[in-house]
């Protein structure tokens, strides 16, 4: 069985768990947070072998398969950086890291080392994704002349309930477009590649993104619309208008397999996926089919298409006047 261990144990992290345990697609053999109590209850909860008080602690340990890095996003570089150091497989939560001077570095490391390392957009496994990367580059609908996908939540709302600071605190990578905008900007990259202009504005408060608007357009004038906020809930829906019919994927479209093809000429197609829990799954997979076959990055989700968007991320904050304490140790 496929040993898994995890490092930094909030919320995203029990998602994960949770799906690895319900589907058997592989083993949680330990977890590791800077809190030693809330370590053994996670592991008691998924029935991990080992709790660790520190991820340091479970780097050395040994034994494991490949890594799950859910730390908060300044944590992200560090831990994926010892996890490589020491031999271990990544698979490291989204963003990558706070900016492309660290990926970069991430990058030359797991390749000195000769071991693997994807980011975790899990979205870019879920197979109505895949349908949808398909059934554009069949060309059925024609060209691509513009999108638009959205991610809002009431983030700071919650944060504010719950007392969790990860989202709404600069020095943690705090704000809208880090969080959850990066989904957006991955389906536009994945379906218009690299953006040759941007255009971006946004609501800074307390030196996060409380709202980003983006409008990406390639070198041949295609545009996406792009919206992240943490102020408001939306449909985080995304439509795109193709030269002959458009797709509607209305809700939650980064996890949801509900999609609506509607050509020109024709009738509307209505298609459903139904995934395993939450759809986890299909990235657990690809990591451990990679780790398996001696694959260093995913064809999927190569290295390079994360570069890309960390690059589209780094030019959106230049725009914005969003800055990290990472941007400092360039």
């Amino acid at each position: 069985m496929f040993k898994w261990g995890i490092i930094g144990l909030g919320r995203i992290a029990n998602k994960f768990a949770k799906e690895l345990k319900e589907t058997g697609v592989g083993e949680l053999a330990a977890v590791g947070s800077r809190d030693i109590t809330k370590a053994e209850a996670f592991a008691k909860e998924y029935g991990a072998a080992r709790a660790f008080g520190s991820y340091e602690e479970l780097v050395g340990h040994g034994g494991l398969d490949a890594v799950y890095v859910a730390t908060p996003h300044h944590l992200h570089a560090y831990c994926t950086s010892k996890c490589l150091e020491a031999g271990l497989p990544v698979l490291c939560e989204k963003p990558f890291t706070i900016n492309k001077h660290e990926l970069t570095g991430l990058i030359h490391q797991a390749r000195v080392h000769q071991v693997f390392l994807m980011e975790a957009m899990w979205t870019r496994f879920l197979p109505h994704i895949l349908y949808l990367k398909s059934l554009h580059d069949s060309g059925r609908l024609g060209r691509l002349l513009h999108l638009r996908a959205d991610f809002a939540f009431k983030g700071k709302e919650r944060a504010s309930a719950q007392g969790v600071s990860r989202l709404v605190v600069n020095e943690l990578g705090g704000g809208s477009l880090l969080d959850i905008g990066v989904y957006p900007v991955f389906l536009a990259q994945l379906l218009l590649g690299v953006p040759a202009v941007i255009q971006a504005e946004a609501t800074i408060l307390n030196e996060i993104d409380e709202t980003c608007q983006v409008i990406l357009k390639d070198a041949e004038g295609i545009t996406a619309y792009l919206e992240s906020s943490i102020l408001w809930e939306s449909d985080t829906s995304a439509q795109l208008f193709y030269e002959k019919g458009s797709v509607l994927l209305p809700r939650r479209w980064h996890e949801r397999g509900e999609m609506i093809i509607k050509p020109e000429n024709g009738e509307a197609e209505i298609k459903n996926w139904d995934y395993p829990n939450r759809g986890f799954y299909y990235q657990i997979k690809e990591v451990q089919d990679c780790v398996q076959a001696g694959k260093l990055e995913s064809d999927l989700m190569p290295l390079h298409f994360s570069l890309q968007i960390m690059d589209t991320l780094d030019r959106i904050r230049t725009l914005i006047g969003l800055k990290y304490p990472a941007d400092l140790m360039k």
